[in-house]
């Protein structure tokens, strides 16, 4: 991807995120991503501001299942890994602004957050036959999720617990 194209959707998912999607301009996405406002340097790599969340959520759903449910043994990387993924600004416009656009909140949901319940699921029911797997993914991923929905919505420190602690005993009970 070039880097002006990059440069502006990190800019975009920055101003999405602080923002909103409908109080966003492209003229904020221009000055965050170090472009000229007003000069069309966004138009030359999208079409439109919906054309850039929709390319920001291209980002989001076109990744490989190891990303979104990464394998290893260490379950505290795994949970860091999916934390890292699970973006705080990336949760902020999947909550505030995709009401309005149906088809890239199915998007997500069903690449990502399915995916994720399925990935785990399946690992789960490798190693422990006799558990419900789909109950426990939904379970470990649920906590997880709460987590930095409540980072997204609320801050940093919403949850009252700092996030190493809150892995280091998410790790534990999952172990």
């Amino acid at each position: 991807m070039p880097e002006p194209r990059r440069r502006v959707l990190n800019a975009a998912i920055a101003c999405f995120a602080a923002k909103g999607y409908a109080a966003t301009t492209i003229a904020d996405i221009e000055e965050a991503a170090g472009l000229s406002v007003g000069a069309g340097g966004t138009y030359r790599h999208f079409a439109s501001k919906q054309a850039i969340l929709e390319a920001v959520i291209d980002a989001a759903v076109n990744v490989s299942d190891d990303e979104i449910a990464p394998p290893s043994h260490d379950i505290e990387a795994v949970a860091h890994d999916m934390l890292d993924y699970m973006r705080t600004d990336m949760m902020r416009i999947y909550l505030r602004d995709l009401d309005g656009f149906p088809e890239q909140r199915k998007r997500i949901n069903d690449r990502t957050i399915n995916t994720s319940y399925r990935v785990v699921a399946e690992r789960i029911a490798e190693n422990n036959p006799d558990i419900d797997a789909e109950a426990a993914a939904a379970v470990i991923l649920g906590s997880l999720i709460n987590f930095r929905v409540n980072e997204a919505l609320i801050g940093d420190d919403a949850n009252g617990v700092n996030r190493d602690r809150f892995i280091t005993t998410w790790a534990a009970i999952y172990r």
